[in-house]
């Protein structure tokens, strides 16, 4: 109530205004609204922020922006006729009657026979004579009061508008023949505009008064008439006409109550509210009245408690605006009283408030059933209930109502509560998520937001099939704790796609956490550069040992011999000298140029761990030094440590090849390497050769097609 009242006069003073600049051309109360203007709701969307522009410079007298602003409207809609009357109006305002004249009577050739647009042209007067100032408005007056006729008293009428000179303008109307011409009403119509846009309320209420003597005043004018009186503030005119029988509807003394409020006109509103008893025409109304004697009265309490309510409807209202301010005083006996005099079915919503507030968990459960049963599909009511259940220890309850109601269809605000609170009785309740519970959580819902939430349900959180289902879409919405949980369910299977999802969790969280699992993702992807980039992102004091020696390991990987070497010496720092990686990679240092040095830190690493990737590398080098033997060696126990790597039986055949020892064994070792890379030509040549050597002419014959 309190938002449609002050938002009505907000309005009201924000578009009074331009509701009453209107001349003669704009008597019909066009205003500024998309409908009134006959626009689409884009279009007056597009235009309005220019007419508003226009109409506060022309209201400033700012004749460029005023003109340019209303010219570039009509550029825009050069059909349009309201439009096109208030460009005329702008013209005429700022003196240009010969501009206006021509717009309308090109509007006219478009709309023949507009009676808007032939009565703003007729109203155009006809410059018999130039009148530029004061001096000059009074001679012409002077003129016409010797000589008087309705034209020259319309010019001088004008004239005088235009110069501000309203009292020139009014004492035109004294002469009876004019004023009831149609120059002269045209005039008087003028006049009263003018006085509106000058803010001359005094003047414009002696026209309306004028013209409600008369029997002249139209319904739109008597409202009009109130507005002007509203604006003005002229409050002792307000109510020596309502004294009289004006104005005395039931919204007039609503709207002049609200305006007074606006104003902060406290004690003259207080006074006012006493002293006028309304007769509604219907609730809603009363309800305004109501909420003003709650907000404005000395004391609202007493003043609701006296009014005598004129609409059932509204008993309700009075205790809902009476009750809390009960309760925030703490009188929970007289908020209890006031509800016990309505029937115990109504306001079940207050009395649950009281319950609530008076921590009456048993009654406020009581309550919360009662008004869920009335609503069971609200989720403002489940929500009520369910929380209740568990002020009162019934928790298993609340958890089974809440799945039998799972998914919450509704406002997306009590939906998210729900929710979360269905979460959190799951995590105190896991046996709650059965199989089949499961299952129906785990139905992908329509929105981003609710499959997230869906996939940290217990039971869900660590189910990939159901990660999957949900998350699979990869929805850009998602955040970094999905995109994590979608992670951890591909590395196994789609370790590219984890590394996706563990890259989209990073940008989303860019913290050391998601560098590392960025990090280890690609280097199991063989995406090295990614992996690289990834580790040099996190800072020293967040890299544990074992992250120092894999960053080293990726930097090896990637070819960055600097940053490995940056990442070694911090883990010498922390003495990690007795780590067999770390030698390993130290060795990597001095190959291919000091083979001495890169063997000892080969053998070092396998004194502590024996490895296969540094039997190979130590292999390699007894290979480049022409000892066979310690390389067939290192290769032999390099395969018992992995005995299905096609590098290395490659590798083992070739250095047996090459030691001439065991030919036949060469061959088996690279059969079996064949198998692994099928397409290696070096490998196929090398079987050729080798079952040429053993005199195996079908198998070379078979290994030179190949290689053919």
């Amino acid at each position: 109530m309190k938002e449609n009242n002050l938002n009505r006069v907000i309005g009201w003073s924000g578009l009074l205004l331009t509701s009453l600049l209107s001349t003669s051309a704009l008597a019909d109360n066009i205003g500024t609204s998309a409908e009134e203007l006959g626009l689409s709701d884009y279009r007056h969307f597009v235009i309005y922020p220019r007419l508003d522009k226009a109409l506060k410079a022309q209201k400033n007298n700012d004749e460029a922006t005023a003109i340019r602003e209303f010219e570039y409207i009509h550029q825009q809609v050069p059909d349009n006729i309201p439009l096109s009357l208030y460009l005329a109006e702008a013209y005429r305002h700022f003196g240009h009657d010969d501009r206006a004249r021509l717009l309308l009577e090109d509007q006219l050739k478009r709309h023949p026979g507009d009676a808007r647009l032939e009565r703003s042209l007729a109203a155009i007067p006809v410059e018999v004579k130039s009148v530029t100032t004061v001096e000059e408005l009074l001679a012409q007056q002077k003129a016409c009061d010797a000589a008087p006729t309705l034209r020259c008293r319309s010019e001088v009428g004008q004239n005088a508008l235009r110069l501000a000179q309203l009292p020139v303008a009014r004492a035109q109307l004294n002469d009876a023949t004019f004023a009831a011409s149609p120059e002269g009403k045209t005039l008087r119509t003028d006049l009263l505009q003018r006085a509106i846009y000058l803010k001359q309320w005094s003047q414009a209420d002696t026209l309306y008064n004028e013209a409600r003597q008369q029997n002249t005043l139209s319904a739109a004018e008597r409202r009009q008439w109130f507005d002007v009186l509203l604006a003005g503030q002229l409050d002792d005119r307000v109510l020596a006409l309502q004294s009289q029988g004006i104005f005395t509807d039931p919204q007039s003394y609503i709207t002049y109550a609200t305006a007074l409020a606006y104003r902060g006109e406290k004690a003259r509103l207080q006074h006012y509210l006493i002293a006028n008893k309304p007769l509604f025409t219907t609730d809603v109304q009363e309800k305004s009245w109501l909420y003003l004697l709650s907000k404005y009265s000395a004391n609202p309490v007493q003043a609701l408690a006296n009014y005598t309510v004129q609409f059932a409807d509204n008993r309700q209202y009075v205790v809902g605006a009476t009750l809390p301010v009960l309760l925030k005083e703490d009188q929970y006996d007289a908020a209890q009283k006031l509800l016990a005099t309505l029937p115990a079915n109504e306001m079940l919503e207050e009395r649950y408030a009281v319950s609530v507030a008076t921590r009456n968990k048993a009654e406020a459960l009581r309550l919360a059933r009662l008004l869920y049963q009335q609503e069971p599909a609200n989720l403002t009511r489940l929500d009520q209930l369910t929380w209740q259940l568990m002020q009162n220890e019934q928790s298993r309850e609340a958890a089974d109502l809440l799945l039998q109601r799972y998914p919450f269809q509704g406002d997306a605000r009590v939906s998210q509560t729900l929710m979360a609170r269905l979460a959190s009785l799951l995590e105190s309740h896991p046996y709650l998520a059965t199989p089949a519970k499961v299952a129906i959580l785990s139905k992908p819902l329509p929105l981003a937001e609710q499959r997230q939430w869906q996939s940290q349900l217990p039971g869900i959180a660590d189910n990939c099939p159901a990660i999957v289902r949900l998350l699979g879409d990869m929805s850009p919405s998602y955040d970094a704790a999905a995109w994590n949980r979608l992670a951890k369910c591909y590395r196994d299977t789609l370790p590219g796609v984890a590394l996706y999802a563990w890259l989209q969790a990073e940008q989303r969280q860019p913290n050391a956490w998601q560098h590392r699992a960025v990090a280890y993702q690609a280097y199991q992807v063989e995406d090295y550069a990614t992996a690289l980039a990834a580790w040099q992102k996190i800072s020293l004091h967040d890299m544990s040992n074992e992250d120092l020696l894999a960053a080293a390991n990726t930097a090896q990987a990637a070819g960055n011999g600097a940053a490995r070497d940056r990442w070694l010496q911090q883990a010498e720092k922390r003495g990690l000298g007795s780590n067999a990686l770390y030698w390993w990679l130290h060795a990597q240092r001095y190959i291919p140029g000091q083979p001495e040095l890169a063997l000892n830190d080969l053998t070092r690493s396998i004194n502590i761990a024996p490895s296969a990737n540094a039997y190979v590398a130590r292999a390699t080098i007894y290979r480049q030094r022409h000892n066979v033997p310690a390389a067939v060696s290192d290769l032999r126990a390099a395969l018992e440590l992995e005995p299905n790597n096609s590098n290395t039986q490659a590798a083992l055949g070739y250095a047996l090849w090459e030691d001439s020892g065991d030919i036949a064994q060469s061959r088996e070792m690279l059969e079996q390497a064949h198998k692994g890379l099928p397409d290696d030509p070096a490998l196929i040549r090398q079987l050729a050769y080798v079952n040429q050597r053993l005199d195996d002419m079908p198998a070379t014959q078979h290994y030179a097609r190949l290689v053919i």
